[in-house]
């Protein structure tokens, strides 16, 4: 795969049914990533690092991921989405620190198939070498498929191409004893998209706290010296849920 199309810009909006309702993703399991990860640590942001710059991934890369997580959660007359957002941030951050690497993880094998689920990570590979992998498969599945690159592709056919990876027909290069299938990064990088439009801004993404304020999240419940107790359970309805406050650097 070569860089020709680096930095290849998103493509136009899609209208109505054919992007992926935001409801259904919280549904799914967002509405519990305001903090770290779900497959480890989380990678804070430091005030030195606070003007996004890519870390790990390569510029094709970068803009492949932000086009895909676009598709998850777009941007429409609902509001800002993951370009915005800056989930590709958030998932270079991660790939690049401790999670990305694997290094809390018992990586020493064996790593054996299950017959079902709910053994944890089977796999040699951490989760930056799953990225750098899966990537270009994806893209080469699109231009197979439908004729051009995934940034190049319109929205209802980006659309398409997620939802092949979805229902398990793009093919990873990935072999061994161990598996890890294009249905399975579908579901890891689902999860990182949500993660990074609603965990706090701190770790890369969530920029402007878009995400936030999608979900009436009002943020750190002590940002305002409110007595949030009473908010949170009570039917009245919290005046600042549209104007959320981060945590404040350093705090854990």
């Amino acid at each position: 795969m070569n860089d020709e199309h680096d930095g290849a810009g998103l493509p136009p909006e899609a209208s109505g049914g054919r992007r992926m309702s935001r409801l259904k993703l919280l549904a799914a399991g967002a509405a519990g990533m305001a903090g770290a990860s779900a497959l480890g640590g989380a990678t804070r942001v430091t005030e030195v690092e606070a003007a996004p710059r890519i870390k790990f991934f390569t510029t094709y890369e970068f803009g492949l991921v932000t086009a895909l997580a676009e598709v998850i959660w777009p941007t429409d007359h609902l509001g800002p989405g993951a370009k915005a957002a800056g989930v590709g941030f958030y998932i270079d951050g991660q790939l690049d620190g401790g999670w990305g690497r694997g290094d809390r993880w018992y990586m020493s094998g064996p790593f054996i198939q299950p017959a079902d689920s709910g053994h944890g990570w089977q796999t040699p590979m951490v989760p930056r070498d799953i990225y750098r992998a899966a990537l270009p498969a994806v893209d080469n599945y699109a231009r197979a498929t439908y004729g051009n690159w995934f940034t190049s592709l319109d929205a209802a056919t980006q659309f398409k191409v997620m939802t092949d990876m979805g229902a398990g027909k793009v093919t990873l290069p990935l072999g061994g004893s161990t598996t890890f299938a294009g249905v399975d990064f579908f579901t890891m990088f689902r999860q990182n998209v949500l993660e990074g439009m609603l965990s706090d801004p701190s770790y890369g993404g969530n920029k402007d706290m878009v995400g936030w304020k999608w979900i009436g999240f009002p943020g750190d419940p002590m940002g305002r010296g409110d007595p949030y107790a009473d908010w949170v359970f009570s039917a009245k309805t919290y005046p600042y849920e549209h104007r959320p406050t981060p945590l404040k650097r350093g705090s854990s």
